[in-house]
């Protein structure tokens, strides 16, 4: 599943231009976690790779390969890459797993695999509710198989931190999770589901000290939500790492939800938003199509030369105030003492600011260039992509006293 700009928004995705992103993302990063999984799984002792669709449908595609949807996204993903490793004599168990409540929708689901599923995958459908099918999903991932969790509800409710932790304890698993902002914001104003809103922040909250502003509200909410995961996940040897990817309404400036990644991994961390990067632009010119489209249905003329491209949003806002932000980061993370860049070290920046690869290369290249810390390892020679090499790891100090 490839974005092709010759057609902006692929007809099944017309109306849910926010799927179509959301797949674009599971579709390259699954691609990339499987292929890095695979390659090291006898190493890892992983003896099987499971992809774990929790809320899988099919919903709002009528197509008999279901091509807009997780299901076939994944499967194809799956054979696609144990065929690649096998070329390669990379030996290594694929399965699907797909959990779905609704009676219809799992019938199709039931269809499709029995027809669809590649020689090369085995895969399983649960029928029943996702909160209620965990001891069944758990059984099916066995102690040392790696297991990957998308969990991408209709509400919000099933995914409390609560709900997910026999999930979040399990080792050798990663998640992604949608975290429905759009519905979450309305009901933490509402008295009613007071409670709920605290479960799903993990614990007590007072109500009060929710901001009211839009923009701290959100980040409250989300920061409050990614810690109560984290708080799961974490273990006396392994610190849960997580980052997210803003997905946003098609044709109005707000949040439609966050795609919450949580994984043990440094790794994981720089390769999901290394591929967060590439979809921002994409996003951009999504949107700017679903308005377009939207505009041209309400007004039933349009603009007779379609989308100018010169109009569409950046792929990420370069401003100076966001630099700042990420270089004051790394000063302080540098500190009074010489700090070894790697790649842990990397991801835990991140993870702080849920920026982009890019960005925090970035910000540390001004940094050098004002003469405010130096790469000692490198030199005074800059690279002209990757200012700091955190695979290897390079020792940074500041030059300039605080």
């Amino acid at each position: 599943m490839k974005f092709d700009p010759h057609e902006i928004i692929p007809s099944p995705y017309v109306g849910r231009e926010q799927a179509y992103i959301k797949h674009l993302l599971l579709d390259g990063y699954l691609e990339r976690l499987l292929y890095i999984v695979g390659w090291s799984a006898s190493k890892l002792g992983h003896e099987e790779i499971i992809f774990v669709d929790c809320f899988a449908g099919p919903w709002k595609d009528e197509s008999d390969d279901l091509a807009s949807t997780s299901i076939a996204i994944s499967m194809n993903l799956l054979s696609m890459v144990q065929y690649a490793l096998e070329k390669v004599d990379k030996s290594v168990k694929f399965r699907a797993v797909y959990v779905e409540k609704d009676d219809g929708a799992f019938g199709r689901l039931s269809q499709f695999l029995a027809s669809h599923s590649p020689a090369n995958v085995k895969t399983a459908a649960i029928h029943g509710d996702f909160t209620r099918s965990i001891p069944d999903i758990l059984a099916r991932c066995p102690p040392k198989s790696f297991a990957f969790f998308f969990i991408d509800p209709k509400g919000w409710m099933a995914v409390k931190p609560d709900i997910l932790q026999p999930l979040l304890e399990r080792p050798r698993s990663e998640f992604l999770i949608n975290f429905m902002y759009d519905f979450i914001n309305r009901a933490a104003s509402m008295n009613a589901l007071r409670d709920d809103i605290a479960a799903l922040l993990g614990g007590q909250l007072d109500a009060e000290k929710i901001p009211s502003n839009p923009a701290q509200r959100e980040q409250f909410l989300l920061e409050r939500y990614r810690s109560a995961l984290a708080d799961r996940v974490s273990t006396a040897n392994a610190k849960a790492l997580s980052g997210y990817v803003t997905i946003l309404d098609p044709t109005v400036d707000r949040t439609k939800y966050h795609l919450i990644y949580l994984t043990r991994h440094p790794k994981g961390i720089i390769e999901f938003m290394k591929q967060s990067e590439k979809l921002a632009g994409v996003q951009s010119a999504v949107r700017n199509a679903a308005k377009y489209n939207k505009q041209t249905q309400a007004d039933k003329t349009g603009d007779l030369f379609g989308i100018d491209a010169g109009q569409m949003e950046p792929s990420w806002n370069e401003s100076n105030a966001r630099i700042h932000e990420l270089q004051q980061l790394w000063l302080a993370r540098i500190g009074d003492q010489n700090l070894l860049v790697t790649e842990p070290v990397f991801a835990n920046l991140i993870c702080q600011s849920n920026c982009f690869p890019s960005e925090l290369q970035l910000a540390l290249r001004g940094l050098i260039e004002r003469g405010e810390v130096q790469n000692v390892t490198a030199g005074p020679k800059l690279r002209p992509k990757n200012v700091v090499d955190y695979e290897k790891g390079e020792t940074l100090t500041r030059t300039v006293p605080r």
